[in-house]
């Protein structure tokens, strides 16, 4: 079968991360703060509010448009031979990154790859890729609360 050369190899693995009890919901992102005290996301589905908090400065944060990342997108949903993948799920951890790799290489030694962890926020309107060495912390609550 001959490949698409639009379509990425897909060597990652995108594992869903459903420990920390993220609801199922059409989520957005209403906030991407990165400052001193470090990076947070903040997203809601009109009832409930998700704060995803990484302590610190990650190594990389790119947030792009779910059109920019359709490559991606349909890659992982071939790959997993899911069209849904994506649905009800917004936190993902990806093993095998190119993104990791690519942070490897521009650190030129600074940063192995087993030290770093790239994560992905994923909604129907937007991706969130943060690259960090430390895993993050999820608060959950009803919308109307501030966590």
């Amino acid at each position: 079968m001959e490949k698409n050369n639009r379509e990425p190899e897909m060597q990652e693995e995108w594992i869903k991360l459903e420990q920390y009890g993220i609801p199922k919901g059409e989520f957005i992102v209403t906030e991407l703060i990165q400052d001193c005290e470090g990076t947070k996301v903040v997203l809601d589905d009109e009832k409930d509010r998700v704060e995803i908090f990484f302590d610190g400065i990650p190594v990389l944060v790119r947030n792009t448009v779910e059109g920019m990342r359709m490559g991606t997108w349909g890659a992982v949903q071939s790959k997993y031979a899911d069209q849904s993948f994506f649905r009800d799920t917004i936190l993902f951890e990806v093993k095998n990154s190119k993104l990791v790799q690519w942070c490897v290489e521009e650190s030129c030694g600074f940063y192995e790859a087993d030290e770093l962890r790239h994560y992905c926020i994923v909604t129907g309107e937007e991706l969130v890729d943060i690259v960090a060495a430390f895993e993050p912390t999820v608060k959950i609550g009803p919308l109307q609360d501030s966590l």
